[in-house]
């Protein structure tokens, strides 16, 4: 079996801000933007997923997870993602958005099956939105499955979403980027100094 470190979606040195957050359980994530680079990461770490958190997270189990991967690496002017990785380099978390019109921007996050409830989709969330802030988009908006209960409770208690419930299976969430500093004060977790990849 192959070392965390020569797994195919361990770290690679890539440029840019990085920051560690230390999750409920007391475990450590590095969390950083998302690069081309990452799209045989993300396949990986979307293959990984159990069928019933990719049937919630994509509306099927049955996805095409080398062009969710593609689509989740993506980085223009139209969309933006973050990362997470674990202490031993593999990515446990992630959370994109694409933009919907010049303020709005469909925004979507997926974790690892073994850190639900750890707070890492809200610390996703919380950097995603203060990102997009700053690059002024101040609306977020998501649809997501009735059934999903975890990821409706994040929306609701982090950010103060709007849920507009449809005759059917799904719901829509909107809210505001500035929802971020809610987030952060409502669910503090400790963090290390930001750092530079080598």
């Amino acid at each position: 079996m192959p070392s965390p470190a020569s797994h195919p979606h361990a770290e690679r040195a890539q440029q840019g801000e990085r920051e560690r957050v230390r999750l409920r359980d007391g475990s450590w994530v590095t969390v950083r933007e998302v690069h081309p680079q990452d799209e045989a990461a993300l396949r990986c770490f979307l293959s990984d997923l159990c069928l019933d958190a990719r049937r919630l997270r994509f509306f099927s189990a049955a996805i095409d997870i080398a062009q969710a991967a593609h689509l989740g690496a993506e980085e223009d002017a139209a969309h933006r993602g973050l990362v997470a990785r674990d202490e031993t380099g593999l990515i446990v978390g992630h959370a994109t958005y694409a933009l919907l019109d010049e303020q709005r921007a469909e925004v979507a996050v997926e974790v690892s099956d073994h850190l639900h409830s750890r707070g890492l989709g809200t610390v996703l969330l919380e950097r995603l939105a203060r990102l997009a802030e700053q690059r002024g988009v101040t609306r977020f908006v998501a649809e997501v499955l009735s059934e999903n209960r975890a990821m409706l409770e994040v929306f609701r208690d982090g950010f103060d979403a709007h849920v507009t419930r449809h005759e059917g299976t799904q719901e829509t969430i909107e809210f505001s980027t500035s929802g971020w500093r809610l987030a952060k004060e409502r669910f503090p977790l400790r963090t290390s100094s930001t750092s530079t990849a080598p």
